[in-house]
Parts: C-alpha cells; sequence; structure tokens
C-alpha cells in the first residue's frame, strides 16, 4: 500500500474514528494560485539568435488540522490533504514545451503518549514538497542583479516535481532518569530503556532536468542495558532505481557510553575519575559493483581524572578497515598529564604512542605487471613514539623560565630514525607590566636515522631566538625579534612524524620548502616594529622584515615593508595598507580586480611587488552612505613588470518619512574601474557605471530600476543594460513585473539586442 494511501487512512480515522475525547482545533484550509508570463529574444546584428516564452500555473489546495489525544492526556495528531497542478507552456528557439504534473500533498503525524508511562511512539507520513521551475541562461547581457532585489535573467525550461515522500515511526519506551513511580515501578526499573527509529525516504522524479529516483531506509534500534551503557544497531539502505552502481547498505553495530542521540556521555566512577567508551563494527555493502564488502571496527577508550594538583587524561582509539583491496589499522595511545609541583612550577607531559599499518593487496593486473604471487600483499608500517615534557618555574615572578624536552623514534617504511629536541626560554612576566618586554629562546635538535630513500640522515639544528618590545609613551610602541637558525648534515624530514625540522622551509611568501636537505643552512630573519596609537580611533603600524637563507646551493633573501593605517570615526573610516617586497616570492591571490569584470590572471611568481590599498568610508548624514575603494598592484617577474588597478566608487541615500521613519526611497551610484598591464597580453581594461532606484510609494508597493554602462578595452566594446520592476506584496496577493533591456555595440563582437518581460502573479488564501 502507498504510503499516502496511508496518510489519508490516517486522515480519515483521526476525523471519524477518533473517540469523543479527542479536542482539535478547528481545521483551515489554505490554497494558492501562482502565474507566471514571460518572454526573452536577442537579436544580432539584425537577425534574432534566441526566442524564448514561458507561461506557467500552479495551483494548490490543502486542508490542515490538529488536535489532542483525551485532552493531551494520550498525545496529538496533526494532519493535512490537498492537492496541486503545475503546468508549463513554453518555447525556446522554436522547440515547444507543454507539460502538466499534478500530485496529492499530505501529512499525517500522529503522537501517542500516555501520561504517566515511559512510552513514547510517533508515526509520521508526508510528502508536502511544492512544485518548483527550474531555468536556464540565456548567456547574453543580463547578468544576476544579486542583492539588488531585481530578479534573475533565466528563462523558464522545466518543472521540478516528483514525489519526495519521508514516512517511519519512533518508538520510545523508558524514562532517562530510570526513577518511576505506580505499582509497576519495581519492573519497570529493571527493563531497558528502548528507541527504535525508521524513517523512509521515497524520491521519484522523472521528468526533471535531472531525473531523480531513489529510496534511502534508515534504522536505528537503540537500548539502554545499564545505567549509561548503550546498544545500537543502524542500518542505512540506499537504492537507486536509475543507476544500480550507486546501491549500497551500511550496518554498524554499537555498545559503548553512545547514547540515543549519538552523544557521547561519560561515566563518573568516583568523584575525580570518569571514563566514556564505545566498540562499533560497521559493514558497507556495494554487491551491485562486484566489490566486496567493507568492514570496519573502532574501539575507543577514554578516561580524565582530576585532582586539585594534578590532571591527567586518556583517549585511545583503535581503527581496523578492509575493503578487499586493502586492510587498514590505527592505533593512537595518548596520554597528557599536567601537574603542579608548586604555585609558580607547573609540569606538562605528553606521550603518544602511535601504529599505522598499510596492505594493499595486489589485484591480477600488478600480479602481472610485477611478476608476483596470488598471495604476494604490499606492506606498509609507521610506528611513532613520542615523549614531551614541559616545565613552565617562575610563575609569579618578574621573569619566568620555561624548559621543554622532546624526543621521538619513528619507524617503518616511510622513514624512520629519532629526532629530539631540548628547548630554553625566558622572559619578562606581564602580569607585572614591566617597561621592557624581554622573550628570548634557545633550541637544539637532532635528526638521524634512514630516509625515505633509503639514505642515511644525520642533521643537527640549533635557533636562536630574541624579543625585545616596550613603549617609548603612551603613544609609541617598538620592538624588535631576531630568529637564527643553523642547520647541518644530511636531512630528510620523514624521519619525524611529531617533531618536524625548521630547516626544510623556504624564505617568507615563498611557500615552497624542502624533502631534503645535504650540507649546512643558516637563516636569519629579522623584524621590526613602529606603532602609533593616537587615541582609540586612529592606529598606524610600519613593520620590517629581512628573511636570509643560505644553504650549499644557494644564498636568498627577501625584504618586506608594511604599512598599515586605520582611522575610525562615527561618520568617517579609512584604512590604508602598502607593502613592498623586494627578492623572489610567490604572488598571494585575491588581490585587486577579485570579484571584478576582469580576471586577474596573476602571476605565480614575482621578483618585486608593491601593493598599495585604500579604503575611505564616509556617513555625512543618517540617510547618506559613501565609501571608495583604490587599489593598486605592481609586480616585476622574469617576463616583465605587470599592473593592475581597481577603483570602485559605491554612493547610496536613502529618503525616509519624518513622521514614521519609514523608508520612501533608496538611490545608489557605483563606478567601477579597471586595468590590466601584463606581459604576457595586451593592456585590458573596463568601465562600469551603475545607477540604482528603488521607490516605495506605499509600504506594500515598490519601483525598482537599474541602469549599467560596461565599456570594455581593447574589444572597443559597449554595453547599456536597464532593468525595471514593478511590485505590489499584500499579506495574501504578490504582483510584480520585470522588464530588462540590453544593447552591445562596436568592436569585432556582432551587434545585439536584447529584451527580456515577465509578470508574476501569488494568491494566498
Amino acid at each position: 500500500m502507498h504510503s499516502w494511501l496511508i496518510a489519508i487512512l490516517l486522515f480519515l480515522v483521526a476525523s471519524g474514528v477518533v473517540p469523543p475525547d479527542a479536542y482539535a482545533d478547528r481545521g483551515q484550509i489554505d490554497g494558492t494560485l501562482e502565474w507566471r508570463y514571460g518572454a526573452h529574444d536577442a537579436e544580432e546584428d539584425g537577425d534574432r539568435v534566441f526566442e524564448s516564452s514561458w507561461f506557467t500555473q500552479q495551483y494548490s489546495l490543502i486542508y490542515r488540522t490538529k488536535g489532542d489525544l483525551a485532552r493531551g492526556r494520550a498525545g496529538n495528531y496533526n494532519l493535512a490533504l490537498g492537492y496541486e497542478w503545475t503546468s508549463l507552456d513554453g518555447s525556446m528557439n522554436g522547440e515547444s514545451t507543454d507539460v502538466s504534473t499534478d500530485k496529492i500533498l499530505y501529512r499525517g503525524d500522529v503522537v501517542i503518549a500516555p501520561g504517566g508511562l515511559p512510552f513514547h511512539l510517533r508515526l509520521y507520513s508526508h510528502d508536502l514538497h511544492r512544485s518548483t521551475f527550474t531555468t536556464g541562461s540565456a548567456s547574453g547581457l543580463f547578468e544576476s542583479p544579486g542583492s539588488e532585489g531585481l530578479g534573475a535573467q533565466n528563462t523558464v525550461v522545466g518543472i521540478y516535481n516528483g514525489q519526495q515522500l519521508a514516512s517511519g515511526f519512533t518508538l520510545m519506551v523508558g524514562s532517562a532518569s530510570g526513577n518511576y513511580e505506580g505499582m509497576y515501578r519495581n519492573v519497570l526499573a529493571n527493563a531497558p530503556r528502548l528507541l527504535i527509529d525508521y524513517r523512509q525516504y521515497d524520491v521519484r522524479d522523472l521528468q526533471g532536468v535531472s531525473p531523480q529516483h531513489y529510496r534511502d531506509r534508515n534504522l536505528a534500534f537503540v537500548s539502554l542495558n545499564k545505567k549509561d551503557n548503550w546498544f545500537h544497531y543502524r542500518v542505512f539502505d540506499h537504492k537507486d532505481f536509475i543507476n544500480a552502481n550507486n546501491d549500497f547498505v551500511e550496518k554498524a553495530y554499537i555498545l559503548g557510553t553512545i547514547d540515543h542521540a549519538m552523544q557521547r556521555r561519560w561515566v563518573q566512577l568516583t568523584n575525580w575519575v570518569k571514563f566514556s567508551t564505545d566498540a562499533s563494527y560497521t559493514t558497507t555493502s556495494q554487491l551491485s559493483r562486484g566489490q566486496e564488502t567493507d568492514r570496519r571496527y573502532e574501539i575507543n577508550l577514554f578516561s580524565v581524572a582530576r585532582r586539585s594538583d594534578w590532571e591527567a587524561s586518556n583517549f585511545t582509539t583503535f581503527r581496523r578497515e578492509t575493503d578487499g583491496m586493502s586492510l587498514q589499522r590505527d592505533l593512537v595511545f595518548p596520554v597528557y598529564i599536567t601537574k603542579a609541583l608548586d604555585p609558580e612550577t607547573t609540569l606538562r607531559t605528553r606521550f603518544i604512542a602511535e601504529r599505522e599499518d598499510r596492505s594493499l593487496f595486489a589485484d591480477s593486473e600488478d600480479r602481472l605487471l610485477f611478476g608476483e604471487d596470488e598471495e604476494d600483499i604490499r606492506d606498509s608500517t609507521r610506528e611513532v613514539v613520542f615523549l614531551s615534557n614541559r616545565l613552565e618555574a617562575l610563575q609569579r615572578q618578574p621573569w619566568t623560565l620555561t624548559g621543554q624536552i622532546d624526543a621521538e623514534h619513528k619507524s617503518g617504511d616511510y622513514g624512520e630514525g629519532v629526532s629530539m629536541r631540548a628547548l630554553a626560554e625566558a622572559g619578562t612576566n606581564h602580569l607585572y607590566r614591566p617597561r621592557f618586554d624581554m622573550f628570548g629562546a634557545y633550541s637544539v635538535g637532532y635528526f638521524g636515522g634512514e630516509g625515505i630513500d633509503g639514505g642515511n640522515v644525520g642533521f643537527w639544528e640549533q635557533t636562536l631566538t630574541g624579543r625585545l618590545e616596550t613603549d617609548l609613551n603612551m603613544r609609541f610602541r617598538t620592538g624588535v625579534t631576531q630568529e637564527f637558525l643553523y642547520g647541518s648534515g644530511t636531512l630528510d624530514r620523514q624521519v619525524g612524524y611529531y617533531i618536524l625540522p625548521k630547516s626544510d622551509l623556504g624564505l617568507v611568501l615563498s611557500g615552497v620548502g624542502v624533502e631534503r636537505r645535504d650540507g649546512s643552512v643558516l637563516r636569519s630573519t629579522t623584524t621590526w616594529f613602529g606603532e602609533y596609537r593616537g587615541s582609540a580611533r586612529l592606529s598606524s603600524r610600519l613593520e620590517l622584515t629581512y628573511d636570509y637563507l643560505s644553504d650549499d646551493q644557494s644564498t636568498e633573501d627577501v625584504f618586506i615593508a608594511s604599512h598599515r593605517l586605520r582611522y575610525d570615526r562615527r561618520k568617517f573610516y579609512t584604512t590604508l595598507q602598502n607593502r613592498l617586497v623586494l627578492g623572489n616570492h610567490r604572488v598571494t591571490s585575491g588581490g585587486s580586480g577579485a570579484g571584478s569584470v576582469l580576471n586577474a590572471g596573476s602571476l605565480s611568481e614575482a621578483e618585486q611587488t608593491f601593493e598599495n590599498r585604500l579604503f575611505l568610508a564616509v556617513y555625512p548624514m543618517r540617510a547618506m552612505e559613501a565609501s571608495l575603494r583604490v587599489d593598486h598592484d605592481w609586480r616585476r617577474s622574469r617576463e616583465g613588470d605587470s599592473q593592475q588597478y581597481l577603483v570602485e566608487q559605491n554612493l547610496r541615500y536613502h529618503v525616509r518619512s519624518a513622521a514614521s521613519r519609514r523608508t520612501l526611497a533608496t538611490l545608489g551610484q557605483e563606478f567601477l574601474f579597471e586595468r590590466l598591464e601584463s606581459p604576457r597580453a595586451e593592456v585590458r581594461s573596463a568601465r562600469t557605471l551603475t545607477l540604482t532606484g528603488e521607490l516605495y510609494p506605499t509600504i506594500r508597493t515598490l519601483l525598482g530600476m537599474r541602469l549599467r554602462y560596461l565599456y570594455l578595452e581593447p574589444e572597443d566594446t559597449t554595453t547599456y543594460t536597464a532593468y525595471l520592476t514593478a511590485g505590489i506584496n499584500w499579506e495574501k496577493l504578490q504582483l510584480a513585473v520585470d522588464y530588462s533591456y540590453g544593447t552591445r555595440d562596436g568592436g569585432d563582437d556582432p551587434e545585439r539586442k536584447e529584451h527580456r518581460w515577465e509578470m508574476k502573479a501569488r494568491k494566498i488564501f
């Protein structure tokens, strides 16, 4: 029996067979009538190249009612039954479309929850999905106006209809607290808490642009065995009636402290120890593809212990997964300990043991290619043991002292060896507000073992960092940071997993690194800044960075000077940013021209860069706002010099009623200028001027206009577009008329004229 028939039966039962003590709210009838009528055509050099028209209708009627069972003591119900009819009569370039669809709209939702009993049952089945119209773009002069309040400039080409049915039931037996009253409380206290949830989604739309016909089934059987110990059996079944290769079934068995809402529960073992654990077994079958069942085991064992002067936590996870072609096993055992040795000294310890196995079973083609036997498999392993101890001392003294020792052992097929690092830090305590804020750090690290290619690895690395900052007065602050790095030997970054070398990094803004290094490397990074804080509204910061990197193969350096000025007042806001980069570097994306009518097409690398960013926002009165953005990028690369300009100016004015403070009109203006000078291509530029206006004669009516002028070089093409809209938005009636006209001439493109109009009406009762 179809689910919609079941919903109708529920509707009839609730309407006529429900006991007299079932109280219902007064039913209501909802209806909707919608019409759309429009056309879109285009001409090029006097010849018609595109022509379309459409007339759509959509009618729906639905009756709704809801009420309580036994005055709310037994539950409630929410029912609906209706009908929808949709049609499209249109044409596009001589091809006609005449489509009409209808469907039953319904909802049946009954909740049975007797008062005083730990029993809750919900039965439901509904398909209230309304049909929608699909649109297509003519790829002409009209663009989507976006946030300017005008409709999208598309053509109606089809109907997105079909069945989207959701049905199922949810049964909950038992109380969350486990405390019951009444004569059966002893029996109920020993009974498990039970949840059965079944959901089915049926989607069938074979007339749309992208046909769909599939079914999803979800079953969750969850029971509470003892207190916080839950057992889950969950099934997800996806059946695709169009393409059977997409069919799959996933089953999961979960046992542990995961409740019915899939939230983790913590069990308080003592007043200072709590734990949470769970184990799961999941299978995924795609038999239609001839693949073996995927199997996954997961075990989690978490524990947390807290005392007044120490805290420890452990989050152990194990995962085993196989799909017939490969086997993967992962085990992670982390322990985190924090111990307060005295009021000024804290010890933080991290211990992580990790093992990863990968087994790739060779198929027949691999055996033929590599000459392997049927039993051959390709294995890879990785084992890591990591230990870190960090001692934070003198936390209440003018000077703080920190020491840290890290050690790691890594073995396996992707590099193995020993990594160690010792770190010492000293700095002023901010609690004392020192005149000079000083910080210093020294670290020494060693990486030894065998690289990923089998070569021997032995590398020493030292880093020295110093920072000094001070306030010259209440408004000026300056500081300098110096970092030195020196390393020598043979380095392969795959030797370590948690302890990573810094000698494999490139210069600032280079965005590159090295996997292996032979010989010595020296790097020096110097940063100075000066900051002026005139007030809470004015700030200026100048920062200079020099980065130097030298190894046995080459010597590179890069210099960066950046400045940022910010001024913020109630009626005026501005920011100015400048950056100069000298030296080989990678050009960052998102510069000027981003999101504009011209594609930036910026270079990937440059030798010199000078960037300017200016933004101004002015609010001379409450009803007016204006902004100006000016971006300029100059870059020099091996191919030559390139420049990029962007000027964007916006103005918006609101006319409001003095009596009601209602907005009567909104006027807007936007100017956009762009220019690209690239050694790869000729100079390109674009100028865009847009005028907008929105008039609200009454609180329910709207008149809108947008005029746009666009000129492109070197195409020597001029485009004019005009958008007009008018609408009435009453509570149960909406009317709208849209008209668009565009023309393009000049250049190599043919002269094009294009216009589109559409009328829309929607009545609700």
